[in-house]
């Protein structure tokens, strides 16, 4: 019976700890690209890209045609959101939000003009 209980209880552990880990996450960003709610600008469920730690956060996202997309600028450097090469949203300081409808079904390379690293794309589908 100890045989079994030790592997058991360890099993066990592990599995609280990467739970621990998991709800440890930063506020509003999401690495699913799905507001969590937590910013009352973006509503919960709805995609996001979070623009932290020099990244677009996801790197890819699938949204439906006529969608409103929300970009979050969550850390202190400038940035920009970039659609396929055309600044749409300006500076970006620390805490800005900035929204986008992609009308038409298609492939979008979202790019920052200050961090050429940064790098996502957004798949549209078609509505409906």
């Amino acid at each position: 019976m100890t045989r079994l209980l030790r592997p058991t209880l360890l099993a066990t552990g592990a599995i609280l700890a990467l739970a621990l880990l998991a709800a440890c996450g930063g506020g509003g960003s999401s690495s699913s690209g799905v507001a969590d709610g937590s910013d009352s600008r973006i509503p919960a469920g709805a995609p996001l890209v979070d623009q932290d730690k020099l990244k677009f956060i996801p790197e890819s996202l699938t949204v439906k045609a006529g969608e409103t997309v929300y970009f979050k600028n969550s850390e202190t450097a400038l940035h920009t959101v970039n659609i396929d090469g055309k600044n749409v949203s300006g500076n970006m300081k620390k805490n800005d939000v900035f929204t986008w409808v992609f009308q038409q079904p298609g492939t979008y390379k979202i790019t920052c003009d200050y961090h050429p690293q940064m790098k996502s794309t957004i798949t549209v589908e078609p509505a409906g």
